[in-house]
């Protein structure tokens, strides 16, 4: 009797030890973190396109600052584009000096526009008067042009003979300004002597000179 208490003790045993191994099989597949795909399918990470994208979206079009605070043309050239008529405020005014005999008008043209603009060379001119138009004849005089900033003006003198026949003359009632390079004119009102001599030959009674050639009032 004793010897089968063993033995059915022993068997017992036997099989506690057995069940305990499977349980442990079982506890550990249980604990097993979960694949790295499924990690990664439940934590969404941002794909390196869209960071591109959002930077692509706030990155300013080339050129376009330099271009506004430049008054460079489109392209980047550095180029300065010329003063347009529509870009110029132009006055006339009496600049002759005292007694001199020969009288002078400066002609201010003024940068209004909101860009820097070049200019330079002569301007056409034209006297309106009694007896028609009197065109201008350009001094010998160089010209190496200007860059007029916004609100910056330059000057050109008007020069011609004043009347001092004793008659009429020729009287002057206008003066028609075209800025160089442009086909666009200003007419102005005569700010000089109301008339001029009359001559019977070539000679030139009015004289301009080239942008610059002259300060504001003389």
């Amino acid at each position: 009797m004793r010897m089968n208490r063993l033995a059915v003790t022993a068997v017992a045993v036997v099989a506690g030890l057995s069940l305990s191994a499977c349980g442990g099989d079982d506890g550990t597949d249980a604990a097993a973190p979960s694949s790295p795909s499924a990690t990664s399918a439940g934590t969404p990470t941002q794909s390196p396109s869209a960071e591109e994208d959002d930077s692509a979206g706030t990155t300013p079009e080339e050129g376009a600052t330099d271009q506004g605070s430049t008054g460079q043309e489109p392209g980047g050239t550095g180029k300065i584009e010329r003063c347009h008529t529509g870009d110029l405020t132009i006055r006339a005014s009496d600049a002759t000096i005292g007694d001199d005999p020969t009288k002078a008008v400066a002609v201010e043209l003024r940068n209004t526009s909101g860009r820097s603009c070049s200019i330079k060379g002569f301007a056409g001119v034209n006297l309106l008067s009694s007896e028609g138009a009197i065109p201008a004849t350009r001094r010998d005089q160089k010209d190496d042009g200007t860059t007029l900033k916004p609100g910056e003006p330059t000057f050109f003198g008007i020069f011609y003979k004043g009347n001092d026949s004793g008659g009429s003359g020729v009287k002057i009632k206008g003066l028609v300004v075209t800025p160089p390079d442009e086909t666009k004119s200003v007419t102005l009102k005569w700010p000089g002597e109301p008339s001029l001599p009359i001559t019977d030959g070539p000679e030139t009674t009015v004289e301009i000179g080239p942008m610059g050639s002259i300060g504001q009032g003389g």
